[in-house]
């Protein structure tokens, strides 16, 4: 099968975050079971940069041919003629095309250009149509853009792909849902540092329970909630520290370094910044603990990898998969309540339950969220449709 993804960005513009992962997971999954790929991107590396590639010319990237495309207009929306007419050319080729929606421009331009064509295609929300997330961030703007300009393309798709039943049931609905779970792919953590490598790198985490946060830091990760929960366990555990993980999502890096100095937290909180490669697999190898307290969230990369590597997760009943990790007993399943927060991350500095929690968890992700399942899922249920 043809298969063509379209997403504002695309590795190795990492400061982007899940949605490229996601596609580019997805594009190695699909080459592997024998289908061609072609990707249609921008070749922006970062709100200031761009990719440093050769301009129309498509490059390999793990089997799939990828179009770097350059933006005109608004970096943050994504304009770009160069893209709609590889858009055009790359869609007339497709048998199916893979939509990413996150409120940019090829979204937009890649179901009209479907459409026009009489192309099946799939629209990936990655959260983008949480109703908490809308409410949080210019409500009435993003009401207006997914109903002047996206809401026929989610009607007209082949179906709307949500991570999670937690996602699509807190989400607008348009047209036929589905759920395309989120993954990873195992070969990716199969290399890992020396044991210690991320203590040895963060020595003030030696000795001491290690919790690890890992994603961006944004107002709708509950980091607010996290960090007082933290200093109540802190009047009780001194042999504690936590580490926040993840690049500054619009300034909110700030306001957690503010609350940490205001709740007298310096000693017991790391904040690495965005880490990646060694690092990223030291601090999942070298925690005892991870901890995702969102107040909205579709099926997270970062939690899937934390299982897999078997670590015992906290999570919020507002994160995509934790009715299975209640049921599994993968970790600690808390509301959005500071107290409880609290109680769970006490829970974990000494439960004896913590290694079979991991082990629990690893089981889950292997079973059901590995690229290579997900990829020959969603391949059967456009085959059958």
């Amino acid at each position: 099968m043809r298969v063509l993804q379209i997403v504002s960005h695309y590795v190795p513009a990492y400061h982007y975050g899940g949605v490229l992962h996601v596609a580019h997971s997805l594009s190695k999954a699909l080459v592997k079971q024998g289908h061609e790929v072609h990707v249609c991107t921008s070749n922006l590396k970062n709100p200031q940069e761009n990719l440093e590639l050769s301009p129309d010319q498509p490059i390999d990237v793990d089997g799939a041919k990828v179009y770097y495309e350059g933006v005109q207009i608004t970096r943050y929306w994504g304009f770009s003629l160069s893209m709609l007419r590889r858009i055009w050319m790359e869609a007339a080729w497709a048998d199916i095309i893979f939509i990413h929606f996150h409120y940019q421009f090829a979204s937009i331009a890649g179901g009209v250009i479907a459409r026009m064509l009489a192309k099946p295609y799939i629209i990936f929300t990655h959260g983008s149509l949480n109703q908490y997330g809308v409410a949080a961030r210019s409500s009435l703007r993003k009401k207006i853009y997914i109903n002047l300009l996206e809401r026929k393309n989610f009607t007209k798709a082949l179906f709307v792909a949500y991570h999670s039943v937690e996602e699509m049931d807190s989400s607008f609905k348009f047209g036929i849902s589905k759920i395309v779970p989120n993954g990873i792919d195992p070969l990716t953590l199969a290399s890992t540092p020396p044991l210690g490598y991320f203590r040895q790198r963060y020595p003030e985490s030696n000795d001491r329970t290690m919790y690890l946060y890992l994603g961006r830091l944004d107002v709708g990760k509950g980091l607010d909630l996290l960090l007082p929960a933290f200093k109540k366990l802190t009047l009780k555990h001194r042999d504690v520290h936590l580490i926040l993980a993840g690049g500054d999502e619009r300034g909110y890096a700030t306001k957690i370094r503010h609350m940490i100095e205001e709740l007298g937290l310096s000693n017991y909180v790391t904040m690495t910044g965005l880490i990646s490669g060694p690092e990223k697999m030291g601090a999942l190898q070298d925690a005892d603990v991870y901890v995702l307290p969102s107040r909205s969230e579709g099926l997270s990369i970062s939690m899937l990898e934390a299982m897999y590597m078997k670590l015992p997760v906290i999570v919020t009943d507002r994160v995509g998969l934790w009715r299975q990790i209640h049921e599994q007993q993968c970790g600690v399943v808390v509301s959005l309540d500071e107290t409880e927060l609290a109680n769970a991350l006490e829970k974990m500095t000494s439960d004896l339950e913590r290694n079979s929690m991991g082990e629990r968890g690893n089981n889950l992700v292997r079973s059901n969220h590995t690229w290579d399942i997900i990829a020959r899922n969603l391949i059967a249920q456009i085959v059958t449709k």
